[in-house]
């Protein structure tokens, strides 16, 4: 009921993956191997489930080579297809980003995965949520998925849980439950399970808050009772409001066609000494993406390069909070030596929100040196207005304010930050941000790093363009 027509493909290669891996112990990439034996997987579960390595000196990849270090290549083939699987849910992650970590772990086991054009990856092109930081900690997702192959193969008759959505899900909850710490239960990986093999049954939402949310706004629909599990109330529900939400050609979905009924946006007006201001927070979670790869590589390559330019020179540096997960060619952005986890401000509460939602600060001490809000989307809106209500809040902020975005949407920035809106501000916007093109950034910024420790913030003043269109 929940069934999505253009994620055919994905529900299908899910089925591919419980059929050869989980029924037939064949491997999913290489369908040819026997890799998925009892005895294979308890293997893998002997070194990260039983072993785990913890701490943040070391990153999954890091841990997980040493965890499998020796390994022959039939369990660098189950990570292999355990790491397609994880990747499968996600239209965050880019595709670039998941053939790149197969091709690595595959290197490891001296395996050749499928070339790029194998139809093996439409499945990672369709997706069906953007994935978010809990989903993020790898190693809980990919226990789940060990666990779950450990105990079918050990104790049930694969063929028929696989098939079954009550015993499939009995088993993972089960799972999960026996996990002593709860911060190491995947439970967003659980629901993208249910989802994927029985997406008649189960919703595309791999938030418990969420899937709790919908009930509570919608049971109403229902006059009988309700069954007491989440799922199944979800299951109810749909039946209710299917008849008046259904589109002709899909099902109706809780995030594209409902999402303002049971989850509006909070514009609750915070109290400022300037007067009521209204902070957006950004969309995280379950949501389609907007932005198409290709854009989302290129902000988080310039975001990339920005932090690394204000690290080496001897900058604290600070990244929107949403954005604390991403890394860049294989760099990620919190293993930067001057990384803030946190940023100690002295502005009322409003402002606090929105400064740290910035794209990316460079600061010395408590004290912003710079800002930067980087504009790849095609509307070059959502940072100006968060600039916009900064300047409202703080009209005597005095801190240098960097729109940087592409070279041809150069006169897009400038028309919107003289619009008239802006400009009525108690200091003009336009007087106070300046423009970067991501060309100037690429083509200026020097990439010896013992020249750029001399640099100071003063020095994209040579790079900035006024944004006022009077001059």
């Amino acid at each position: 009921m929940a069934r999505l027509p253009n994620k055919e493909v994905l529900y299908k290669t899910f089925g591919d993956f419980l059929r050869l891996c989980i029924v037939e112990n064949k491997s999913l990439l290489w369908p040819d191997k026997e890799a998925w034996t009892l005895h294979n997987v308890q293997a893998i579960k002997r070194r990260m489930v039983d072993a785990p390595l913890f701490g943040n000196d070391l990153s999954f990849e890091e841990k997980l080579q040493k965890q499998l270090a020796g390994a022959e290549p039939s369990l660098w083939a189950i990570i292999c297809d355990i790491y397609y699987v994880y990747f499968m849910p996600s239209t965050f992650i880019t595709l670039e980003r998941k053939q790149r970590d197969i091709q690595w772990a595959a290197s490891l086991g001296g395996l050749v995965p499928p070339d790029a054009n194998n139809k093996i990856w439409e499945a990672q092109k369709a997706g069906f949520t953007r994935t978010g930081q809990k989903y993020h900690f790898k190693y809980t997702q990919f226990w789940l998925i060990l666990l779950f192959a450990s105990h079918i193969k050990e104790h049930g008759d694969p063929e028929r849980v696989v098939s079954n959505y009550n015993e499939m899900q009995s088993l993972l909850d089960g799972i999960l439950d026996k996990i002593p710490n709860r911060i190491d239960r995947a439970y967003d990986m659980r629901h993208a399970i249910l989802y994927m093999t029985f997406p008649d049954n189960y919703e595309r939402i791999i938030s418990t808050r969420d899937k709790k949310k919908i009930i509570e706004v919608f049971r109403h629909a229902v006059t009988a009772s309700l069954p007491g599990d989440v799922d199944q109330d979800l299951y109810e529900i749909r039946k209710k409001l299917s008849k008046k939400y259904d589109k002709d050609d899909r099902a109706f979905d809780y995030y594209i066609d409902l999402k303002e009924n049971w989850k509006p946006k909070d514009t609750t007006p915070i109290q400022t000494e300037n007067g009521p201001v209204t902070v957006p927070e950004e969309e995280a979670g379950n949501i389609e993406v907007r932005e198409a790869p290709s854009e989302a590589t290129e902000h988080t390559k310039i975001q990339w390069l920005l932090l690394k330019l204000g690290n080496d020179m001897g900058l604290d540096v600070w990244v929107a909070r949403n954005d604390r997960n991403r890394e860049y060619d294989s760099q990620k952005f919190i293993n930067l030596p001057r990384f803030k986890k946190d940023i100690p401000l002295t502005f009322d509460e409003a402002s606090n929100r929105t400064i740290k939602l910035i794209d990316v600060l460079w600061l010395k001490g408590n004290e912003i040196k710079a800002a930067f809000e980087i504009e790849s989307t095609t509307s070059i809106y959502s940072g100006i207005l968060r600039l916009a209500d900064l300047i409202a809040m703080q009209p005597n902020i005095n801190i240098p304010l960097y729109i940087v975005a592409p070279e041809d949407r150069r006169d897009k920035v400038i028309d919107e930050v003289n619009r008239p809106v802006f400009s009525k501000l108690p200091r003009p916007m336009s007087q106070i941000c300046k423009y970067i093109s991501f060309s100037t950034l690429y083509e200026r910024i020097p990439s010896d790093a013992s020249v750029i420790k001399y640099l100071s913030p003063d020095f994209l003043e040579e790079l900035a363009e006024s944004c006022d269109a009077a001059e």
